[in-house]
């Protein structure tokens, strides 16, 4: 949400891993110095809320020393029912009228006290069917939950300099790491272990986001009581690497009706903004996410949908070092990555 030449750590906090991310300012573009991911329990974060700090605190710090960063101040995001993103149509005015009546105007928007939320606004141009109104972005989260990941962030020795949404972090990855794309509608699809979060951009600019509740961990959680093995271990024969006496058609048909369930609910909501448009389409969807790897997803939503469905790479126009970094690691890790990327590549002017 704030802008400075300050380079920033990139620190995706998730319910079931946390992702680290340095990235570099070079001549011509953007240099990745370090990347890193730790798992955390899955009771650690739940709904996007911490449960237990100390066990954050803790893999954000391991994390840092491993790494070995120099780079103190960071961008972390937040999403879910405590985040409010809300398109409005206001009378034209200038930045500084838009803040001396910004409280008045976003109470008719944020389904919140007022007095309990941060709140931001972005001015997103003029509006499109009368020259005398403008349409403005409202973004407000619950004070709590902000001062929650602040506050670990904190505590693991890095200093909170931005607190970002999870679909503008995704924004960010993909002006980067796109620029010459040729669609002018697409569609960022996000899909996680506890949340799918959806931006639509026009011509680069956000005018659709929405966050659903569903992810990898209802997969996972399906797959211990169908066999009856531990968390861990339903995870592992989530990602195929430990399927040792595993009924390969049965994980198929869970793969299959998950796969189902997930383009429902993501074809729900871009239906419900495509009948909001009058002679304009959805021209890509870019997946990302950890459970954007469920076998067969992006091909059933690319059907579903009659749109081309791309796998996201966030480091598609960042440069790495093959001697640094392993390239199969790095082809399989991108799309997990997309948040942390995006929040790297952001810079602050702002301090908790």
């Amino acid at each position: 949400m704030f802008f400075d030449k300050k380079t920033l750590l990139g620190l995706d906090i998730g319910s079931q891993s946390i992702k680290m991310v340095d990235i570099a300012k070079v001549r011509g573009g953007y240099e990745l110095k370090s990347i890193g991911l730790g798992l955390i329990p899955s009771e650690c974060i739940v709904d996007k809320d911490i449960m237990d700090s100390e066990t954050v605190v803790d893999t954000i710090r391991n994390l840092r020393d491993n790494l070995k960063v120099r780079t103190k101040g960071s961008a972390t995001a937040i999403s879910g029912h405590s985040v409010i993103v809300k398109k409005a149509e206001l009378p034209l005015m200038s930045e500084s009228e838009l803040q001396e009546t910004l409280l008045i105007e976003a109470e008719q928007y944020i389904p919140f006290d007022i007095n309990d939320v941060y709140l931001d606004s972005f001015v997103l141009g003029e509006s499109l069917e009368r020259s005398d109104m403008m349409d403005v972005l409202f973004v407000a989260s619950k004070r709590e939950l902000v001062d929650d990941y602040a506050s670990a962030v904190r505590n693991a020795g890095l200093k909170p300099m931005l607190m970002d949404i999870d679909v503008f972090a995704l924004e960010t990855m993909y002006e980067v790491n796109y620029p010459d794309a040729p669609e002018s509608i697409v569609a960022l699809v996000d899909a996680g272990a506890s949340m799918i979060n959806i931006n639509i951009l026009k011509d680069g600019m956000s005018i659709f986001a929405r966050d659903i509740s569903m992810g990898g961990r209802q997969l996972t959680e399906r797959i211990q009581r169908e066999f009856g093995v531990s968390y861990e271990r339903a995870e592992n024969i989530k990602t195929g690497s430990d399927i040792e006496g595993i009924d390969l058609e049965r994980i198929n048909y869970i793969f299959k009706m998950a796969a189902e369930t997930y383009v429902q609910e993501i074809r729900r909501t871009l239906d419900f903004f495509l009948s909001t448009m009058v002679n304009e389409n959805i021209e890509r969807i870019y997946m990302s996410g950890g459970s954007c790897r469920i076998p067969g997803l992006v091909t059933l939503l690319e059907k579903q949908m009659d749109i081309p469905v791309e796998t996201i790479n966030a480091f598609n126009n960042i440069t790495w070092d093959e001697k640094v970094f392993d390239p199969e690691y790095m082809s399989y890790i991108a799309p997990q990555m997309a948040v942390a990327v995006g929040l790297a590549l952001r810079r602050a002017d702002y301090k908790w």
